[in-house]
């Protein structure tokens, strides 16, 4: 008598795979989405880098230019914002895969340490967004002397 012992990764790899058919099935027959807030919300990766007089903010943009792309620095917080728009050519086509996504997004940024909003920059090069956030000088206080009488 032989004893055969469950794999539950396997198990775990064939709900996968059947998850994967209906996502599949259901995307490729152009099924309507949720409307959900927040579902499928894509915000892009970014990268915030301390260089002691400033914070160095990289973003990852693909597929958007400038012009599609705002900005807004207060003395806490970025606030990014960017709209792509779908290609017109393919808008009624029923598609095999599609990963690409269009739309709009929101991501705001905040900081603990006051910012100088007037004096921060934004490049944009190879579909990575760079902003230059210079920090604000925090007065430092002073010691009181104690007066006695």
């Amino acid at each position: 008598m032989s004893m055969m012992r469950k794999d539950p990764w396997r198990e775990l790899a064939n709900f996968r795979d059947s998850v994967n058919r209906l996502f599949d099935e259901t995307v490729g027959k152009r099924l309507p989405v949720p409307s959900w807030p927040g579902w499928m919300e894509w915000k892009p990766s970014v990268d915030i880098v301390d260089e002691g007089e400033q914070f160095v903010v990289k973003a990852d943009l693909p597929g958007y230019s400038s012009e599609n792309i705002k900005i807004k620095v207060t003395e806490n917080s970025v606030s990014i914002r960017g709209e792509l728009k779908e290609e017109k050519e393919f808008q009624d086509t029923c598609y095999q895969v599609r990963e690409r996504s269009a739309g709009s997004f929101s991501r705001t940024l905040p900081f603990s340490i006051l910012l100088k909003p007037e004096e921060s920059k934004a490049s944009f090069k190879n579909g990575v967004l760079e902003i230059t956030l210079p920090k604000a000088e925090v007065p430092k206080g002073r010691t009181l002397d104690i007066e006695t009488e």
